[in-house]
């Protein structure tokens, strides 16, 4: 089958997973925390049995689905005695771009095989900046891109006794598992599933819905229960703690019109003109484009419902991202036709100069010093005896994931202040004042053989780094923001020399 007329299949996923693969090698640096903590350092101590879990393990709101698929590839490595760090630190990158690569090929035949809708994904460069990342946004997205290539859209297409594929219950469920964030997603494709399917509501409830519910959230329950030692229902702990308690809001707070005004513009970048031209189009002829309307309603719901949670975050609608990009396609491609061959150049050049650069900028250049001092510790921290302190914002770079050496490191924790409003959290605490803190930390025990930080703390802790010679200097942000520097720092503990025999003595 060819579904674009010179493209096969197999030509269209070569090409597909080569520029996911080149992404994991282009892209090196940092973005967010959970890319590591959430999934790489979890994995790492399942299989390794050294490592730290974030407070996120010990309450629950994390599931252990991904972490598990990340710790069979360590498993692998491990017996065969392929556990290089670099093998540790790329192969779960590997992973991610292979099912990325799925999603894209998924998202091209939801739209029919059409060239507008490749270039738009394999150009955008949110997706180019976290597609081979090890995120459970990244993940979600691309469950999200499967899911809406076999779901049952009625466009004229699917006659009334055409069988409906329930395959995409399936992804919701483990979507809603592995983060509960695309649930008002699921919760409108569902209420239009049943309102236009083509058998028995009450038929497709007993049959599909209620049975693939229960077997497939049975399983991740059983297996939450299974590493937590307790009974865990992962999805209600996250919306209890995040929506409920409102948790969230302790890592930051946005205005109600982030998502609009900053948020959906910078992760769409220059697609945002053609996505807005395809709202548009929609709100004038909904009944014309009742898919697109359907889409269109789904994501803005997602928006409206999020924008009232005080915590927002750019990666919070990457799982818009395919539906967004589906509705810009179905803008341009009648355009298209009819368009003069020197304006689609104008228009491609555009976007691909549109997409490159910050995808250039902030894959290669914005926080690449976080990554960049990973393997340096490693070659520094000679021996098992060696130990890491981390003065920086909790979780400001990977741990063992990347050292991949049982040695013992020192970071500043932040977790919420459950039941304890107006407590101080360590971090905090530590940046209010860091000689106390150092002296508590290390009065009673040895002080750390490398210290790392951010060069804005420099000038407040010369009195602790002056048993310390500076061993690197790595480049990190143009933007330094709050305690996150320009550079990272690492220093070296300063071995004393032996006192001489007193006959040496001259």
């Amino acid at each position: 089958m060819v579904l674009a007329k010179g493209l096969r299949p197999v030509q269209v996923v070569s090409f597909i997973l080569f520029v996911r693969i080149l992404s994991v090698f282009l892209v090196r640096t940092w973005y967010v925390p959970d890319e590591y903590w959430q999934t790489l350092e979890v994995a790492h101590k399942q299989v390794f049995h050294y490592g730290e879990l974030t407070w996120e393990w010990q309450r629950g709101i994390r599931s252990y689905l991904f972490p598990s698929v990340v710790a069979v590839l360590y498993s692998i490595l491990k017996v065969t005695g392929l556990d290089h760090p670099e093998a540790v630190i790329l192969l779960p990158r590997i992973l991610q771009a292979i099912l990325s690569t799925a999603a894209d090929y998924s998202f091209y035949k939801w739209t029919g095989g059409r060239k507008w809708a490749l270039f738009l994904i394999l150009t955008s460069w949110f997706w180019f900046y976290t597609s081979g990342r090890t995120l459970l946004q990244t993940t979600e997205t691309a469950l999200v891109a499967i899911a809406l290539s076999v779901f049952p859209f009625k466009s004229g297409k699917l006659g009334y006794y055409d069988k409906e594929n329930t395959s995409w219950i399936w992804l919701a469920v483990i979507a809603v598992f592995l983060r509960p964030t695309s649930a008002p997603l699921w919760a409108v494709l569902t209420i239009y599933n049943l309102l236009t399917t083509n058998q028995s509501k009450l038929q497709l409830l007993l049959r599909s819905y209620l049975p693939i519910g229960l077997i497939a959230g049975s399983a991740l329950v059983g297996l939450d229960t299974y590493f937590y030692g307790r009974v865990v229902i992962t999805p209600w702990e996250f919306f209890k703690f995040n929506v409920l308690y409102d948790i969230a809001s302790f890592y930051g707070k946005h205005p109600w019109h982030w998502y609009l005004s900053q948020g959906l513009p910078a992760v769409l970048g220059v697609n945002t003109v053609p996505v807005l031209w395809a709202a548009v189009n929609i709100v004038r002829r909904p009944r014309e484009n009742k898919t697109g309307a359907l889409l269109l309603f789904a994501a803005a719901l997602h928006i409206a419902l999020y924008s009232f949670i005080s915590h927002k975050e750019f990666r919070f609608v990457l799982p818009l991202l395919p539906i967004l990009l589906y509705l810009a396609q179905d803008a341009i491609v009648p355009w298209s036709r009819k368009a003069k061959r020197w304006q689609l150049y104008v228009v491609a050049a555009c976007m691909v100069v549109g997409n490159a650069l910050p995808a250039a900028y902030f894959g290669a250049v914005h926080q690449r010093g976080a990554l960049d001092v990973m393997p340096l510790l490693r070659d520094a921290a000679s021996t098992n005896r060696s130990s890491i302190a981390f003065l920086m914002p909790c979780h400001s770079t990977p741990l063992y994931s990347h050292i991949h050496k049982n040695i013992t490191t020192r970071y500043l924790h932040c977790e919420p202040p459950f039941n304890k409003p107006g407590e101080t959290y360590e971090s905090e605490a530590f940046f209010n004042n860091p000689l106390r803190w150092w002296r508590n930390e290390y009065s009673s025990r040895q002080t750390p053989t490398l210290v790392v930080l951010f060069d804005t703390l420099k000038g407040r802790v010369e009195n602790i780094l002056s048993g310390y010679r500076l061993l690197h200097e790595i480049p990190h942000t143009q933007f330094p923001e709050g305690e996150v520097g320009e550079n990272v720092l690492v220093y070296q503990k300063i071995e004393s020399q032996p006192k001489p025999p007193a006959d040496e003595v001259v």
